[in-house]
């Protein structure tokens, strides 16, 4: 269902993404968070990146099976960067409270896999690369399932 709903309702996911950067870059969480607000906030990174990632597997898997444009993928590719990056940027930019510097970095390390994964594709897309397209597939569903159940853990 995820992934459904990542790929087709991909106008919206990000219309959401980008409210919800912009809520969050507006000043919504203090730079020096409590430690329930920074678990909150984690959990909100972690969904975009989890969308964001769903999103590109999809795209490729259907990119190497010929049954999507090309164009439609670069252009999702640069919106998925550029949401994953924001929200991590944001993240990562928090003070994390006395006690999390440890899950911070935890947050900030999978959030940054899951940014270079989307350049990995974004560079296997330019270079027509489709021998690739299906293992970085693979990397963003396992990355994608693991980032899915930390975020659960923090809900």
């Amino acid at each position: 269902m995820r992934r459904s709903a990542a790929c087709f309702g991909r106008t919206s996911t990000v219309a959401v993404v980008l409210g919800a950067v912009v809520a969050l870059g507006a000043g919504c969480v203090p730079a020096s968070p409590d430690a329930n607000t920074y678990r909150d906030a984690a959990s909100q990174s972690i969904g975009t990146a989890v969308s964001e990632l769903a999103t590109i597997e999809e795209m490729l898997r259907l990119l190497a099976s010929d049954d999507i444009m090309r164009p439609a993928v670069v252009t999702q590719l640069r919106y998925s960067e550029d949401g994953l990056e924001k929200s991590t940027q944001w993240f990562t930019g928090l003070n994390p409270p006395t006690g999390s510097d440890g899950f911070g970095k935890r947050v900030g390390t999978l959030l940054q896999r899951g940014g270079n994964l989307l350049t990995e594709a974004r560079i296997a897309v330019h270079r027509g690369q489709v021998d690739r397209y299906t293992r970085i597939a693979d990397d963003l569903k396992t990355l994608g399932d693991h980032l899915d159940k930390v975020e659960g853990r923090l809900s």
